[in-house]
């Protein structure tokens, strides 16, 4: 009996014990996690880096994600710089030093705003390069790298005077739409075209004013391999353009006149498309999303996506295409008269 007592009072005095070390350290020490962004495009005027940081602390992560200071470096200790990487020899030809702005305002959102830190150089970009990012950090001495090749025009096939300005565009008629044929770029894995609907408004008797296009997206393609050459094609027609046009709302009072085309074909890299994919909510039954980084020593995306616009006149014949007498009123309805 005294033996029994005896472990029953040891069992409860370990109990006691155990029960009173209650405290739970739940953040672990600080570790430095940088956070970078940026797609690289000869095309553009300025090339644009974004680069923020992780941070953790006591409190609400919402409330500190809303700190200026939470997110970003101080501007003395990063240095940015993009190595220009020939191709061929793989020779550094060039270091492109980032300067830094935060005249780029930001929307409202989860993070501080308006004011961002973004680093850019205006610096043109050679797109037979390919671009290394290199970020170091003055106090820790921690290095990121990045790389990343540039992504060549696309090559026409039909029709094959589409990067010619201004020149005229004929959209076929189902079941005989027109093709827009190219042939997939070196590095390039996923495209997208949009249809831009340039139009003018008048009222009464005033000057015709051009306005904001309307956009028709078409659904991304994927090329089959990265070495380049293979065909890929988009099929458009009128009555896709007439169902864009429809969109509008009648004004009385208000002509309307068209104006122009414009296609926007965008093409990405592998690693882009990989980001995207992966970017899409879940829908199975595991809803845990996958992360993706191509950045050594941090989080992010740098990589290349490479944007062409173009600018077409519209053949008249297009409209002459949009058949039928409710398809007309509908099209006189809206302002358009069939010139």
């Amino acid at each position: 009996m005294n033996l029994k007592k005896h472990t029953i009072l040891i069992a409860f005095i370990a109990v006691v014990c155990i029960s009173c070390k209650n405290s739970l350290n739940v953040q672990a020490p600080y570790k430095d996690i940088t956070i970078a962004y940026g797609l690289m495009d000869q095309n553009d005027p300025i090339h644009y880096i974004r680069i923020n940081k992780g941070f953790e602390g006591n409190g609400n992560a919402y409330t500190m994600a809303t700190q200026y200071d939470s997110i970003y470096y101080p501007v003395s200790s990063i240095t940015a710089v993009l190595e220009d990487s020939n191709t061929t020899t793989d020779a550094i030809v060039n270091i492109i030093h980032l300067d830094t702005t935060t005249t780029v305002p930001l929307g409202p959102g989860t993070f501080s705003y308006p004011k961002q830190l973004l680093y850019y150089t205006k610096t043109t970009l050679n797109p037979n390069d390919c671009y290394n990012l290199v970020l170091t950090n003055t106090k820790t001495g921690k290095i990121t790298h990045g790389s990343t090749p540039l992504l060549q025009d696309i090559n026409f096939i039909n029709p094959s005077n589409m990067p010619s300005l201004n020149t005229v565009f004929y959209l076929g008629s189902n079941p005989y739409p027109t093709e827009i044929e190219w042939y997939s770029s070196v590095n390039a894995r996923i495209y997208q075209m949009s249809l831009l609907f340039y139009y003018d408004n008048q009222v009464g008797n005033g000057p015709r004013v051009l306005q904001a296009p309307l956009q028709l997206v078409f659904a991304p393609q994927i090329a089959p391999n990265l070495e380049g050459g293979a065909k890929m094609v988009y099929d458009i027609s009128c009555q896709q353009l007439f169902s864009l046009i429809t969109t509008l709302q009648a004004e009385n009072g208000v002509s309307r006149y068209a104006d122009s085309l414009g296609f926007i074909f965008t093409s990405g890299t592998d690693d882009l498309n990989t980001y995207i994919q992966l970017s899409q909510p879940p829908t199975g039954i595991n809803q845990d999303v996958p992360s993706f980084s191509d950045i050594t020593n941090a989080v992010g995306l740098y990589t290349a996506r490479h944007v062409q616009t173009f600018y077409k006149k519209i053949d008249p014949a297009t409209f002459d295409s949009i058949a039928g007498t409710n398809q007309e009123q509908r099209f006189f309805l809206l302002g358009f008269p069939l010139e």
